[in-house]
């Protein structure tokens, strides 16, 4: 999957961007308002998440969440529309809001599951 990403054919990707879409770790920190995740905690993160408060997300019927499913053109946190990642001051953007090749990642809470 992320072979095809990093080709780009018939896409118009955002670069740099962090590729990755599977991987395990250990929360290092949490953001404002998360209450069920702390630092320590054994985590994978999805690119599939769930907010749990969209129609689809409390549906029996789907679980493609309104808000967090798979968006390769997003690049950037929900929250305020920005990039966790940079060099030199420069943007590298988020894939599909998971970016785990990387040592380190900054995930949606939703993005997430222990």
């Amino acid at each position: 999957t992320d072979v095809f990403f990093w080709e780009a054919k018939g896409q118009n990707p955002l670069f740099p961007r962090i590729l990755g879409h599977e991987a395990g770790g250990i929360v290092e920190s949490v953001g404002e308002g998360v209450t069920d995740l702390k630092a320590g905690d054994h985590v994978l993160p999805v690119f599939t998440g769930e907010c749990k408060e969209c129609r689809h997300c409390k549906s029996e019927e789907s679980n493609l969440c309104e808000l967090l499913r798979i968006n390769t053109d997003r690049g950037v946190m929900l929250s305020d529309g920005k990039s966790r990642f940079s060099i030199k001051g420069k943007p590298i953007f988020h894939f599909v809001g998971t970016s785990t090749f990387s040592e380190y990642t900054v995930v949606h809470r939703g993005c997430v599951v222990k």
